[in-house]
């Protein structure tokens, strides 16, 4: 276990492997992720086992060495999901001393609490009573809608998922249209442009530039995000080049 915990590189860490910490790394397995559970609950650390997860059986709220252990230094994220709001912040807290540019998201009960973990130097966080709050009302304001976005998302046969893609200075999407992205991979929706000043542009024209610095949020399959996403990070040589867009 040690061993491959030491090998673990661009790993998320989740923290807390209740309901909501089991949902979060059943996610993170099914795309394919690295990560590592800890938890102190020995019966909690064991059902994190029998999925077959890494596991670290400590208290990350209070001890700054499990994180350590559990490659903090060289992690893509930390989640923090412990039934404790209190717990939540003080492994936010240490997790942000510990690397201060590591992407943090924690849970939160309530407003208090999420206004202290922001404070304690969490980038997002979530209160999952709220979400869930909140989707049954507009199921019984709006159904229809509802449904039907759940269908084209969860529906699919492949989870379609948006994410946000940065473009490297090295991107070999450097200088293509929306639509050239869209025809090299098939499926993939461009859904909107931010530029190098963080001006967000939505629903972009077809012949809209990709310029060096900005970023892409594209729809799509995991596999299609991920495709799109090493393009945008490297130049590939190898590539053909896209055909040439003419506008009208």
């Amino acid at each position: 276990m040690e061993a491959k915990i030491k090998k673990l590189h661009d790993h998320f860490i989740i923290c807390g492997f209740g309901k909501v910490g089991k949902a979060i790394a059943d996610t993170l397995a099914t795309q394919g992720t690295s990560f590592i559970v800890i938890d102190r609950s020995p019966e909690c650390a064991e059902k994190a086992r029998d999925s077959g997860y890494l596991v670290i059986q400590e208290d990350a709220a209070t001890d700054d060495d499990v994180l350590r252990s559990a490659g903090i230094a060289r992690a893509r994220a930390l989640i923090t999901a412990l039934g404790d709001d209190a717990d939540n912040t003080y492994t936010t807290l240490a997790a942000r001393q510990l690397n201060p540019e590591l992407p943090i998201i924690a849970r939160a009960s309530n407003t208090e609490a999420r206004k202290k973990l922001v404070l304690a130097g969490a980038n997002k966080v979530v209160s999952p009573d709220m979400i869930g709050g909140h989707r049954m009302a507009m199921l019984a304001l709006r159904p229809e809608a509802v449904e039907f976005v759940e269908t084209v998302i969860l529906g699919a046969k492949q989870e379609l998922l948006v994410e946000e893609v940065e473009v490297g200075e090295k991107s070999s999407l450097i200088g293509s249209s929306v639509k050239q992205i869209q025809e090299q991979f098939p499926g993939v929706v461009i859904l909107a442009l931010k530029n190098e000043d963080a001006t967000l542009v939505t629903s972009p024209k077809p012949n809209a530039i990709i310029r060096k610095g900005g970023s892409l949020v594209a729809f799509g399959t995991a596999e299609q995000l991920n495709s799109i996403e090493g393009c945008c990070q490297q130049r590939d040589t190898t590539a053909k080049p896209l055909k040439a867009f003419a506008t009208r």
